[in-house]
């Protein structure tokens, strides 16, 4: 008895392999393209660094010989080569048709903030599919590579036929086959998903443990030496000679017990407002409140509040600032500004501080400038660091905690902005605190 549809059952196999195989095959090189993309997106990253670090020199020094020299090596390899100023102003382009900024390119974007980007999108200039690749070349630039899609995609284009031709012929054998490989296959990548997110919360929560591991120790190290004078006062007030001690000793002793105990005071409250900043919120219990503030004022709060202290150093401080209105949270910025004057005060041993304010259509630019001992390269790498000191047994004895200029960087960055010092060793540092336009 022949059962109706059964002799159509070879051509519905044979279909349901060869839809299968279609599947897979489009599956496959849908895989195979971002894995020649991502190949060389990798291989245009490291280029792209590789070229920032061959021309910082030529950038910094103006040798644009050296740069057309070397933007005419990287057109041999298909490359286009732009240079650009830190705000996104083009500098240099292999490519003539080039103009305009290019600030507003997602890849140099990206490198804005955080130092590098990529992109594959349609160049604005010729309209052509490009892959780009931006890297920071020093303080001042950022260099970027370019290279046609067509040369990403020749890979792709030279084994398309093979495997069209491989998955058809295969199809319909290979369907139950075709179905575990697919199943296989989609295992594996969430198999891979899972392990890539378990290594990047392993690796995170190591950071955070380093993290924590420094700053106790730091914070034990910064609070043991005010606490030993005050025991050690404390231990002297309170035993048998203290009634036999002079009463300039006495005062001498309570004086230092009031010194250390501020201190230690103080250093609890640059540790709170720290983790505070770290979590993204104001110096107090609510989150930082933005709103239009004029910054000169800011400025003048600023400065009645470090003006007793800088005249007692015999410092004359100074204030050059215009009305500028820039959203932003008051309190924290009138900290920040604070904190630099002081750490001035501190440390510089100038004869005089001004605290200038100077806008322009990206933002608004506070800085502190002293005359004073300046600083080494590598102390400016460091300076904004949690705890770091130049010089930390004299920074001890004038009371600083060594957190001020940590808390001023994360003002800055709760804002957009960045905090910034540039200094020469002999002739004094300028401190300079960024806020962006909202």
């Amino acid at each position: 008895m022949k059962i109706p549809g059964l002799a159509y059952l070879p051509c519905v196999l044979a279909a349901a392999g060869l839809a299968a195989g279609l599947h897979v095959l489009h599956a496959e090189m849908r895989a195979y393209r971002e894995a020649v993309v991502s190949w060389a997106t990798r291989d245009l990253a490291a280029r792209t660094q590789l070229a920032a670090e061959s021309i910082q020199d030529a950038l910094a020094t103006g040798d644009f010989a050296h740069l057309h020299a070397f933007a005419d090596a990287r057109r041999a390899d298909g490359l286009r080569l732009t240079v650009l100023s830190r705000p996104g102003g083009m500098v240099f382009d292999s490519d003539p048709h080039a103009k305009g900024s290019h600030a507003d390119r997602p890849e140099v974007r990206a490198a804005l903030a955080t130092g590098e980007g990529t992109a594959l999108r349609p160049s604005v200039c010729t309209g052509h599919r490009m892959l780009f690749c931006a890297r920071r070349a020093g303080k001042d630039f950022i260099v970027r590579l370019a290279l046609p899609y067509e040369t990403v995609a020749e890979p792709l284009r030279r084994h398309r036929p093979a495997l069209v031709v491989a998955g058809l012929v295969g199809a319909s054998g290979i369907l139950l086959l075709s179905l575990v490989l697919v199943r296989l296959a989609a295992r594996n990548r969430r198999l891979a998903n899972e392990r890539a997110v378990q290594e990047r919360l392993l690796a995170e929560t190591r950071r955070v443990a380093d993290f924590r591991r420094d700053f106790i120790a730091n914070v034990s190290h910064e609070i043991k030496t005010p606490l030993t004078g005050i025991l050690g006062v404390v231990e002297l007030l309170g035993g048998p000679a203290a009634e036999e001690l002079p009463a300039a000793d006495r005062a001498e002793l309570l004086g230092m017990l009031r010194r250390e105990s501020t201190r230690l005071d103080g250093l609890a409250r640059d540790i709170l407002s720290l983790a505070r900043l770290e979590r993204g919120e104001g110096d107090g219990d609510a989150r930082a409140a933005f709103a239009p503030a004029d910054l000169a004022d800011i400025l003048a709060t600023a400065a009645d509040r470090v003006r007793p202290r800088a005249a007692a150093a015999g410092m004359e401080l100074k204030v050059r600032a215009e009305s500028t209105v820039l959203s932003c949270d008051a309190r924290l910025v009138e900290q920040a500004v604070v904190n630099l004057a002081n750490n001035a005060v501190l440390h510089s041993g100038s004869p005089d501080l001004e605290i200038a304010l100077s806008a322009n259509a990206a933002g608004a630019t506070i800085s502190v400038t002293d005359h004073g001992v300046g600083l080494a390269p590598a102390d400016q790498a460091r300076v904004f660091e949690r705890f770091y000191r130049v010089d930390r047994a004299r920074d001890r004895d004038r009371g600083g905690s060594g957190l001020g200029l940590a808390i001023v960087k994360h003002v800055a960055q709760l804002h957009g902005g960045d905090a910034t010092v540039v200094s020469t060793p002999g002739r004094g540092c300028t401190f300079s605190l960024f806020l962006p336009k909202s």
